[in-house]
């Protein structure tokens, strides 16, 4: 059981190069919803979820799961935008496909099919 109820979740993805990193988010997530502070962007992944790059964090390590409806057809577009995205993984619950940012950071997109 949680101590308290939660309301949202931000999360923090650390990058060598801000503009490189913009440029690549951008291509599938659009303009940023938010530039809060330099070297510093947010998107609105859904109500209360939020993915932030941040030019000060260490880049490289670090891992988010955005779920989406159908995995197969992000992973077409972002194939489509020039972004590598890796096959479907069928874990019987959930479908999942993973790509990486131009600094090795993992995104996991996945579908819940049970």
């Amino acid at each position: 059981m949680k101590l308290f109820k939660t309301a949202g979740l931000v999360s923090v993805v650390g990058v060598s190069d801000f503009q490189t990193a913009l440029a690549w988010y951008g291509k599938w997530l659009g303009k940023p919803d938010e530039m809060p502070a330099e070297n510093m962007a947010e998107w609105l992944i859904a109500e209360y979820a939020w993915l932030q790059l941040d030019g000060s964090k260490t880049p490289g390590s670090d891992a988010v799961v955005i779920t989406v409806e159908n995995v197969a057809s992000c992973r077409d577009a972002l194939i489509a935008a020039g972004i590598e995205a890796g096959e479907i993984t069928d874990w019987e619950v959930v479908l999942t496909c993973d790509l990486n940012d131009p600094d090795g950071n993992r995104i996991s997109l996945a579908q819940i099919v049970a």
